[in-house]
């Protein structure tokens, strides 16, 4: 019988731990892995200072670098526009500045451990000069 509860003890202290080891999901080892898991088309919804937008854009791995990507659209720009934008380890993206349309374009994205969500804050500068600051949040769109 000393045994017999000893055994029940030692297993049920272990449950958590067994449990622990079920609930997280793999992640990706490398950029290249991330990039994977977030190529394909998003669903945008942003806000330009109280202006909501909202449009679809596509994000694509960068043939000529493992840690680029090309967003389609963004910023509703365009299906002819590519933005470029370099991904991290730690699930962070940063648009270098660049420009299109006669505007310039810098910000950084986050996203989401599941990687069906990515978090934006960028600026738009157009050629007066003038800064607007943009955030927003693109959603996977799943077999679109």
């Amino acid at each position: 019988m000393k045994h017999f509860n000893l055994s029940i003890i030692i297993m049920l202290l272990s449950f958590p731990l067994m449990s622990s080891c079920l609930d997280e999901p793999a992640q990706p080892q490398s950029v290249n892995e991330i990039v994977t898991e977030i190529s394909g088309d998003w669903y945008c919804n942003i806000d330009e200072n109280g202006f909501p937008l909202e449009f679809n854009a596509t994000i694509s791995a960068d043939p000529s670098s493992e840690s680029r990507i090309l967003i389609t659209n963004f910023h509703n720009t365009g299906n002819d526009i590519k933005v470029s934008a370099v991904v991290s380890k730690d699930l962070t993206i940063e648009i270098p500045e660049q420009a299109f349309n006669n505007q310039i374009f810098r910000g950084s994205g986050l996203i989401s451990d599941d990687y069906t969500e990515i978090t934006w804050n960028y600026t738009v500068e157009d050629e007066n000069g003038d800064i607007t600051s943009v955030t927003g949040k693109y959603t996977y769109r799943a077999g679109a």
